[in-house]
C-alpha cells in the first residue's frame, strides 16, 4: 500500500475505535436515584426572543419539582419586546434581570448568565435557552442525578420537527453531537454538551472561578465550562431527559454563523482530545481525496470499504443513542450528512478557529 492508503487505514481505525468507545459509554448511563430536593435556580439568557420566550416561560413554570425553585430570565440587551413580556409575568417564582450595557466577557451570553447566577439563590443551577421548552419533569429528573460526587449534569436538546431536507440534516447533526456528549460522559471523558440542557452546582461554578478562565473565548458557556469542570475531581454525567427546542437556523447566513461558532470550539481542546480531533481531521481529508477519485471515475475498493464501514458505524451509534423512537426517523438523512460532514469538518474547523463568525 502507498502512503495515502496507509494513512487512510490508520486514521479510519482511530475513527472506528472512537465510535466503539462512544458506544461503550452509551451503555454506562447514570440512574436517577437522588431523593434530596435542594433549592434550584433555572437561568435563561434571552436576547431578542419575543417570539419564543412565552413558550419557554410556560414550560419552566409548569415544572413538577417538589423543592424550592425559581426561574431567572436575563434580558441580554434585547431591542424587541422580550423584557416586557417577561416582566409582565414576574412574580414569586419568576424574576427578570437585565444584563449590563457593557458585557464583562468577550462572549455576551457568558456575561448575561453570570449576571443571572449572581442574583439567583439556588444550590443547583440549571440552564436552558429562551427558544427551548423543557418537559415538566426536567428539573426533578436533573436534580435526581446529582449524587454527592456529581458536579455537572448535561443532556440532549432536540430541535422540534420542521419540514425540509435542511432541517432534517441539521436535526441529525444535532443528534450526532448529543451522542458524542453522552458516550464520552459515560466513559468519564466528556467532550461535548449543550447549554440548552445543562446543570451544575453553584459550588462548582465558584470553585473553577466562574467564566473568568474562559471569558476571553467567544461562545463556550457550555463546552468550555464543561472542560473546566472535567479537570476537577467532580464527576460529569449525562441526563437522559430531553429538552425540545426551536428548529435550526432558518436562513443560510444564520446557519453559516452557527456552524462556524460550533466548529471553532474544536480548536481549544488539549491533550488526548486534541490528538483524537487531529486524527479525525486527517481522516476526513483523506476521505475527500477518495471522493475526488470517485468523482473522476478512479474509485479504489479500499476507500469504498472504509467509507462504507464508517457509514455503518455511524448508523449503529446514532440508532443506539436516539433518546426517543421518533428521532430515529432522522436517520433517513444520514447519506446527506455523511457527504456534507467532510467539507464541514475540513473547512469550518479552520475558519471557525480563526474567529470568523458573528455572535448573536
Amino acid at each position: 500500500m502507498g502512503l495515502w492508503e496507509v494513512l487512510l487505514v490508520s486514521s479510519g481505525a482511530v475513527y472506528l475505535a472512537a465510535l466503539l468507545w462512544l458506544n461503550m459509554g452509551l451503555g454506562r448511563q447514570p440512574v436517577e436515584t437522588v431523593q434530596d430536593r435542594p433549592q434550584v435556580s433555572v437561568i435563561v439568557a434571552a436576547r431578542n426572543e419575543e417570539a419564543q420566550i412565552a413558550a419557554c416561560m410556560d414550560a419552566l413554570l409548569a415544572q413538577d419539582y417538589g423543592g424550592i425553585w425559581e426561574v431567572v430570565v436575563v434580558d441580554d440587551r434585547s431591542t424587541d419586546q422580550t423584557a416586557r413580556l417577561v416582566e409582565a409575568r414576574c412574580g414569586e417564582q419568576l424574576k427578570l434581570v437585565r444584563a449590563g450595557r457593557e458585557p464583562r466577557f468577550r462572549c455576551p451570553k457568558k456575561s448575561a448568565l453570570a449576571a443571572g447566577i449572581e442574583t439567583s439563590q439556588g444550590e443547583l443551577l440549571l440552564f436552558t435557552d429562551a427558544d427551548c421548552q423543557p418537559p415538566p419533569d426536567w428539573v426533578r429528573r436533573t436534580v435526581a442525578l446529582f449524587s454527592p460526587q456529581v458536579g455537572l449534569v448535561a443532556g440532549h436538546a432536540f430541535p422540534l420537527p420542521s419540514p425540509g431536507l435542511r432541517q432534517g440534516v441539521l436535526a441529525l447533526d444535532n443528534l450526532a453531537v448529543g451522542a458524542l456528549g453522552a458516550g464520552s460522559m459515560g466513559m468519564g471523558r466528556p467532550l461535548s454538551c449543550t447549554g440548552r440542557n445543562l446543570a451544575y452546582r453553584r459550588r462548582v461554578f465558584e470553585q473553577v472561578g466562574g467564566f473568568s478562565a474562559i471569558g476571553h473565548l467567544i461562545g463556550g458557556d457550555d463546552v468550555y465550562f464543561l472542560r473546566l469542570v472535567a479537570h476537577t475531581p467532580w464527576k460529569i454525567v449525562h441526563n437522559s431527559c430531553v429538552v425540545d427546542c426551536a428548529p435550526g437556523p432558518q436562513t443560510w447566513g444564520a446557519l453559516l454563523q452557527q456552524k462556524l461558532r460550533h466548529a471553532s470550539k474544536a480548536g481549544h481542546y488539549q491533550g488526548p482530545a486534541l490528538l483524537l480531533g487531529t486524527a479525525v481531521y486527517l481522516f476526513h481529508l483523506l476521505l475527500l481525496v477518495g471522493m475526488t477519485k470517485l468523482m473522476l471515475g478512479r474509485a479504489e475498493l479500499l476507500f469504498l470499504v472504509i467509507w462504507g464501514t464508517r457509514w455503518l458505524a455511524d448508523l449503529v451509534l446514532l440508532w443506539r443513542y436516539a433518546p426517543r423512537p421518533g428521532e430515529r426517523k432522522l436517520l433517513r438523512h444520514l447519506p446527506f450528512l455523511e457527504v456534507l460532514y467532510i467539507p464541514y469538518v475540513l473547512v469550518f474547523t479552520l475558519v471557525g478557529r480563526l474567529g470568523r463568525f458573528r455572535w448573536k
